[in-house]
């Protein structure tokens, strides 16, 4: 069930408590800052394992848990599905450098509210937090529909959040330095990038390429 006009509303106006499970120290302070600099977001419980964030999700309130998949002593999705489990209203952000359908699919499976790559832009994360604190029970992901529609048909060429995103800003007609400006980039990674979606998509030119990415439905016309 989602939250109610009101309960949004109380979230919104209040500071939004937040616990942050990683276990690399220089991360979880790089993360804390970038939290709590936007000025709405407090981090008040830290830990740095998976059996920590599951003691402090038994016994800290707080309205978002943000959790790194790769803990030293097991998975944060195992972390995602107790605290689900446990507390169905906490907002679960789950922080991740893998960037393939696997981790997306599992991460909404597990009960996560949202999942942002950890080479994703500070907006991203505090964007991913918010709506975690107001609508806990959905997912949000970049690329959720892309890795559902795959999933399904397993046909369809397998692009990465990165690959999909270059290869939305070719069909858009951006030049090569253009998507490297729009996506933060050096222009030889994006250079990388068009070529693995031309041998993912059987093309050898950028026209070829988003055609095919049409037909299968990776894209819109």
């Amino acid at each position: 069930m989602s939250a109610s006009p009101t309960d949004r509303q109380a979230v919104a106006s209040a500071r939004l408590r937040v616990m942050l499970v990683d276990d690399h120290e220089l991360v979880r302070q790089g993360i804390n800052f970038l939290l709590t600099s936007d000025g709405t977001i407090d981090v008040v419980a830290e830990g740095s394992s998976l059996s920590e964030g599951m003691t402090l999700v038994r016994s800290t309130p707080v309205d978002v848990l943000v959790v790194d998949v790769s803990l030293g002593d097991g998975s944060g999705l195992d972390l995602v599905r107790q605290a689900r489990e446990q507390r169905p209203r906490l907002g679960i952000v789950v922080l991740t450098m893998h960037d393939d359908d696997h981790t997306l699919l599992e991460a909404l499976d597990a009960g996560a509210s949202a999942l942002v790559l950890k080479s994703g832009s500070a907006d991203e994360v505090i964007s991913a937090v918010k709506h975690a604190a107001t609508a806990p029970d959905s997912f949000t992901a970049a690329g959720l529909a892309a890795a559902v529609r795959r999933r399904d048909n397993p046909d369809t060429p397998r692009l990465t959040v990165r690959e999909t995103e270059v290869l939305q800003r070719l069909a858009a007609g951006d030049s090569v330095a253009a998507v490297a400006k729009q996506l933060y980039m050096s222009e030889s990674t994006v250079k990388t990038h068009i070529a693995k979606l031309y041998d993912k998509l059987g093309a050898n030119n950028r026209a070829s390429a988003v055609m095919a990415a049409i037909r299968s439905g990776l894209i819109k016309s």
